[in-house]
């Protein structure tokens, strides 16, 4: 009778008395389906750690918070560039407008009815307010900067085609129209 229990097998060339080195094996797992389950892989997915995605979005907030501000800083110069290109084609029609009737108009809307510029500029939903004055020998037109409690001016356009202004913000350097 065998004193080794079924589990472990005798090394051969061990003598006996000496102690065995011990092997412990388990019988096959033989029971219907057993050969489909999935073995761990290299390649098989895993799942994330709760704090692996709080680090993630730590990163992500972070990141946010400080592209947030340039890009308002961006959107509100492109506002600006937008309004010196419409003060730029108020300028125009003036222009177009001197040559017809030797007069300069300070109304827009008389501008629009001749076609000479964009009905957007007239009805100001971009942000800014459109407006003309005559001044001897020339005219100014103003575009003022509305809708924002955060920023506030306005920019300026004479006959001679100068822009002039800057838009202001609290804290923030100001923001003139043209490549910066």
């Amino acid at each position: 009778m065998n004193s080794n229990p079924p589990s472990t097998i005798q090394n051969p060339s061990v003598p006996r008395g000496a102690r065995a080195c011990r092997l412990n094996v388990s019988p096959p797992d033989r029971s219907p389906g057993a050969f489909l389950s999935p073995l761990p892989s290299p390649l098989a997915p895993r799942a994330f750690t709760l704090v692996e995605v709080m680090v993630v979005l730590i990163v992500i907030a972070v990141l946010t918070a400080f592209c947030v501000p340039s890009f308002q800083r961006a959107l509100e110069q492109s506002r600006a560039d937008v309004a010196a290109a419409n003060l730029r084609a108020i300028w125009s029609a003036e222009r177009l407008y001197w040559l017809e009737y030797h007069a300069y108009t300070a109304n827009l809307s008389g501008l629009q009815d001749l076609g000479m510029i964009d009905p957007e500029i007239v009805l100001s939903t971009t942000g800014y307010v459109y407006s003309a004055t005559t001044v001897a020998d020339g005219f100014q037109a103003t575009a003022e900067r509305t809708g924002s409690a955060f920023r506030s001016g306005q920019l300026t356009i004479d006959e001679t085609g100068a822009v002039s202004g800057a838009i202001t913000a609290t804290g923030e350097p100001d923001i003139t129209p043209g490549f910066q």
